[in-house]
């Protein structure tokens, strides 16, 4: 049985690596392999829509959200240029709009305490501004506020890496800064701080830890590690979340693989409150993990408390979702 002979011109009659296609030939290959470029980014399009989309989060009314804070019951959350606020259901309270965009809040003492880029607003409960301190650097960039028990208010500035002291009237006392070189290691969009017994405790994510500062700015204690074990944080940047119970329990937040964890009072792992799986992947799945320090930007998710359950804020989906507290 004899084989079939191979051709040795190509169907134009050019000889097999002489042939250069006609301007037709050309533009209906190319309109193939974009056809068929189409139907593999479709088709990754219906995986992706195929996901399940993990239940419970409730709308903030907000397309970008930067910070959240819970007080009195209720849940406030900065973005876009307003901070809206929302009862626990998800049913909006009020809407406070601003000139510029709300980047961090805190509520204390009846005062809703609004940090924008580069100063710090202190206003009544309804948005109405009563004060206004200095421009407090060029290059600041407020990501998180805490107020002390006597009203004095901590500003985290991821641009110039380090933390306002403010007193409760507006004049800015002092500035803050920890680790080598007199900075904060941290990104510029995550530096979380929250004040609870007696001090100021501050996520530090690029040591991937915990700290506990005095109101004078010296450092009592800390405790974390850089692991993809529960019992440490992953990434470039975590944890970028942290609050702090009645007991003395630390509930912190990750981005990247998200997930919410509890710790004792010492700094060891006690809990896992919500994991991967409790979050839309697809949106986290976009999270840059491996950026430098200063490129570590998107995602992000917020941690406060309500009672005996974790108000979580995704900033991916701009939505907030209640967790027991483990």
């Amino acid at each position: 049985m004899s084989k079939r002979k191979k051709n040795s011109t190509l169907d134009c009659g050019c000889s097999p690596g002489d042939c250069q296609p006609t301007r037709r030939q050309f533009f209906s290959r190319g309109a193939q392999s974009i056809a068929a470029i189409g139907v593999a980014v479709q088709s990754g399009a219906a995986v992706r829509a195929a996901r399940p989309k993990p239940g419970g989060w409730l709308p903030t009314g907000l397309e970008q959200t930067r910070d959240m804070t819970v007080a009195g019951g209720l849940v406030y959350v900065a973005g876009d240029s307003a901070v809206a606020v929302l009862k626990p259901g998800g049913e909006p309270v009020r809407r406070m709009e601003f000139a510029k965009a709300p980047c961090c809040i805190a509520v204390a003492k009846r005062r809703l305490i609004v940090g924008l880029r580069d100063r710090v607003l202190l206003c009544d409960l309804d948005g109405k501004t009563q004060a206004e301190t200095k421009r407090l650097a060029k290059r600041a960039a407020l990501t998180s506020l805490a107020v002390a028990v006597d009203g004095t208010i901590f500003a985290a500035d991821g641009g110039t890496s380090s933390i306002w002291q403010i007193s409760p009237d507006g004049e800015v006392l002092d500035r803050l800064a920890g680790g080598k070189g007199g900075r904060f290691s941290v990104p510029k969009s995550f530096f979380p701080i929250t004040w609870a017994d007696g001090g100021l405790v501050v996520a530090h994510p690029g040591r991937h830890r915990v700290e506990r500062y005095d109101a004078d700015g010296e450092l009592k204690s800390r405790w974390g590690k850089r692991s993809r074990g529960l019992d440490g944080f992953s990434g470039c940047c975590n944890p970028v979340s942290v609050a702090v119970t009645g007991s003395g329990e630390f509930v912190t937040a990750e981005r990247g693989q998200p997930r919410i964890k509890v710790f004792d009072k010492d700094g060891k792992f006690r809990a896992v409150v919500a994991g991967p799986e409790a979050f839309d992947a697809e949106e986290h799945e976009q999270v840059d993990t491996d950026a430098e320090l200063v490129g570590c930007q998107n995602g992000g998710i917020e941690v406060g408390l309500l009672g005996d359950q974790v108000v979580a804020l995704d900033h991916t989906i701009a939505s907030f979702r209640l967790f027991d507290l483990a």
